[in-house]
């Protein structure tokens, strides 16, 4: 039986998460400064992992955090496009202030194609490709490091946790995902599970 261990961390604050401004898949801005030891803590929350490779989405966002979580190790990363996060259409990279009703009406809904951008549906197809990839490239007994994007990981959620329908859809819109949080996803034969949820460094635990 092939069991991989992925171990997902969301990028750092950003500039446009600082602003409040509405951050997708087709825009991109630079962490903070601030944000830099919330990921540090992160790193030391994985650093008796030994990592077989990172995946990082297209955007510069998660290249710089996996910069910061391997500091000092020597671990390939490599670039995934189906990990890139959520495209919001029109309203991608606007302020929320202004936009806040169309954003919650579409995020509510799981769908911006009113506005442009990607549904639910397609985003979960994603989900699925780019995790049955990242398990096809792997060995037996690997740990890989995914960095991606919170709206992203909601998705993961929808797709792999081992509760009802209606559950998973509510944990979905109402978690909170943390920059620099950790989720943990373990897959056997194919089959994937969400096995912990978003948790900041503080609070996560290993797989033994």
């Amino acid at each position: 039986m092939k069991k991989v261990t992925f171990y997902y961390v969301r990028h750092g604050r950003t500039e446009f998460n600082r602003d409040k401004i509405i951050q997708g898949g087709r825009v991109d801005s630079p962490l903070v400064s601030e944000s830099v030891p919330a990921i540090e803590r992160s790193a030391k929350a994985l650093s008796q992992i030994e990592f077989a490779r990172c995946y990082v989405s297209p955007l510069n966002r998660t290249h710089q955090t996996a910069e910061v979580l391997l500091a000092g190790r020597n671990v390939e990363t490599r670039v995934n496009a189906n990990l890139r996060e959520f495209d919001f259409g029109d309203i991608d990279g606007k302020p929320y202030k202004g936009n806040k009703g169309t954003f919650t009406r579409c995020f509510l809904r799981q769908d911006f194609s009113s506005v442009g951008g990607e549904s639910g549906k397609e985003v979960r197809e994603r989900v699925r490709r780019a995790f049955k990839k990242m398990y096809k490239e792997s060995a037996d007994g690997d740990n890989i490091l995914v960095v991606g994007h919170g709206a992203y990981l909601r998705y993961v959620v929808l797709e792999f946790a081992k509760m009802s329908g209606f559950s998973r859809r509510l944990v979905s819109t109402t978690m909170r995902v943390p920059n620099a949080g950790i989720a943990t996803i373990v897959a056997a034969d194919g089959e994937f599970e969400l096995v912990c949820m978003p948790v900041k460094a503080e609070k996560f635990r290993p797989i033994n």
